[in-house]
C-alpha cells in the first residue's frame, strides 16, 4: 500500500485573514498531506489567495516538495544565495550587524509580471525572523477590479499596460547609472527582459475571475495614451489598487510557511526592522500569459 494511501485526510481549519484575502490553516502537517487534503488545501488558494501555515517542521527537501505538488520551481532570475536543494534559495533581509539597509525598498509589486508568463505564486519558510517587523503585506487584484466603478471598467477593457524590470531597479535604489559598470548591468538585464505587456483587466486562468492587472513596480505605461494621460490614469489605478480595504498583513514567526497566488495579488515586505530574517523561498512557475482566457485546472 502507497504513503498516500495510508494517509487519512485531515480537517482544514482555515481563519481568514480579512474580508479580502488572505487565512491560516491550523492543524495541519503539509508534509503529511494525502491527495484528497491537498485538494481542499489548492482550492483554498485559490479562495484565500494567501495561505499561512503555522508551526511547520521543514528541511530543504520538504519544503521543495511542498511546491512542487502546486507545480514545477522555476529560477529565480536576480535572487544568489542558492541552496543545495534545486528551486530552493536563501532569502536575506537586514544584514548581520543589525544595520538596515538602505536600499532595502522593496515595495509592492507581483513577481516577473515583466515577463510574458508571470510565476503563478511563491511560497516562503521562516528560519529565524525578527521579534518584532518584517511583516509581508498583499492587496487583492481581484478586489480592486470590483472597486472600480462601471465606466471604469468598461473603459479599461482591451487597455494595455506596458511591464518594464528597469522601471523597479532604478526607483528602488538597487540599480544606479552613475557607472560604466552599472550601465552595463542595465543594458544586460533589458536584453534578457525587454518591456512586456498585458491587458489592464484580465481573468485568472483557473479561478475566471476578473482582475485589475497592474502592480506599483513593473507598470510603467499605458499602450496608445500619451505620457501625461498614460501617468495620470496610471497612478490613479496604483493607488486605487493599494487601498486598505482590498489588504492583508501577515506577521512572521519561525516555522511559518506562506504561500501566495501571485497571478492574482501584489505584495510588499515590510522593511521595519534590524535583526536578522532568514527564510527559504521558491517560485512556482506558469505556461499562463495574462489575457489568454481559457480556465487551466492544477
Amino acid at each position: 500500500m502507497s504513503t498516500q494511501a495510508q494517509l487519512k485526510p485531515q480537517k482544514l481549519d482555515i481563519r481568514p485573514l480579512t474580508g479580502a484575502l488572505g487565512a491560516e490553516i491550523y492543524g495541519l502537517d503539509v508534509k503529511q498531506l494525502d491527495d484528497a487534503t491537498f485538494d481542499s488545501v489548492y482550492q483554498a488558494f485559490l479562495d484565500y489567495s494567501v495561505l499561512v501555515f503555522r508551526d511547520q517542521e521543514l528541511n530543504e527537501e520538504e519544503f521543495a516538495a511542498f511546491g512542487l505538488r502546486f507545480g514545477k520551481l522555476e529560477d529565480e532570475p536576480f535572487l544568489p544565495n542558492k541552496s543545495e536543494t534545486p528551486g530552493v534559495y536563501y532569502f536575506f533581509g537586514a544584514p548581520k550587524d543589525g544595520k538596515q539597509l538602505s536600499t532595502q525598498k522593496l515595495g509592492w509589486h507581483m513577481d516577473h509580471s515583466y515577463q510574458k508568463n508571470p510565476s503563478l505564486g511563491a511560497i516562503l519558510y521562516a528560519l529565524d525572523v525578527p521579534a518584532v517587523g518584517g511583516d509581508t503585506l498583499f492587496a487583492s487584484s481581484y478586489e480592486s477590479y470590483e472597486g472600480l466603478s462601471p465606466m471604469m471598467k468598461e473603459m479599461l477593457e482591451g487597455k494595455i499596460g506596458v511591464h518594464d524590470v528597469l522601471q523597479y531597479g532604478l526607483n528602488s535604489g538597487h540599480h544606479s547609472i552613475g557607472t560604466e559598470k552599472a550601465l552595463l548591468t542595465l543594458a544586460k538585464m533589458r536584453k534578457s527582459f525587454p518591456q512586456t505587456e498585458h491587458p489592464l483587466i484580465c481573468k485568472h486562468p483557473e479561478t475566471g475571475r476578473k482582475m485589475l492587472y497592474i502592480n506599483k513596480a513593473w507598470t510603467t505605461a499605458i499602450k496608445g495614451l500619451a505620457e501625461n494621460e498614460s501617468k495620470a490614469l496610471l497612478d490613479m489605478l496604483k493607488e486605487h489598487s493599494l487601498r486598505d480595504v482590498y489588504q492583508c498583513r501577515v506577521r512572521w514567526y519561525n516555522k511559518s510557511l506562506m504561500i501566495w497566488d501571485n497571478r492574482c495579488v501584489q505584495h510588499s515586505p515590510n522593511s521595519d526592522y534590524t535583526e536578522q530574517r532568514r527564510m527559504l523561498r521558491l517560485a512556482l512557475h506558469s505556461d499562463w500569459v495574462p489575457g489568454e482566457e481559457q480556465t487551466a485546472g492544477h
